[in-house]
């Protein structure tokens, strides 16, 4: 498993944009109102329009596995998901109830 993205939630995206990029020195991957990207590596900063908690996403090369097994572990999972071609994912909560992502990428 492999830390990918790092989700944060801002209430000025044009702030934080400057912020990360201008002060920071982030290299910009992509921008709109409600979802920004910077390129840091092996893992992405992801900017969120709002003001919920941080939002860690992990890979895996077999999602349906690795969603079944945190499932028999007791750990609350949602339903998979595809937002984007290739790509699958489902949420799940830490013991403190913090959310997390896994996710998997496929062919686009």
């Amino acid at each position: 498993m492999e830390l990918v993205e790092v989700g944060l939630y801002v209430r000025d995206m044009e702030r934080a944009i400057r912020f990360y990029r201008d002060t920071v020195g982030l290299e910009l991957d992509f921008e709109s109102e409600h979802w920004t990207t910077f390129r840091t590596g092996s893992c992405t900063l992801a900017l969120h329009a709002g003001s919920e908690a941080p939002d860690p996403t992990f890979a895996v090369a077999d999602l349906d596995a690795e969603r079944a097994r945190l499932a028999a572990a007791g750990v609350g999972v949602t339903e998979i998901r595809e937002p984007a071609p290739g790509l699958r994912v489902f949420d799940a909560r830490d013991p403190d109830g913090n959310r997390f992502s896994i996710e998997s990428r496929g062919p686009t």
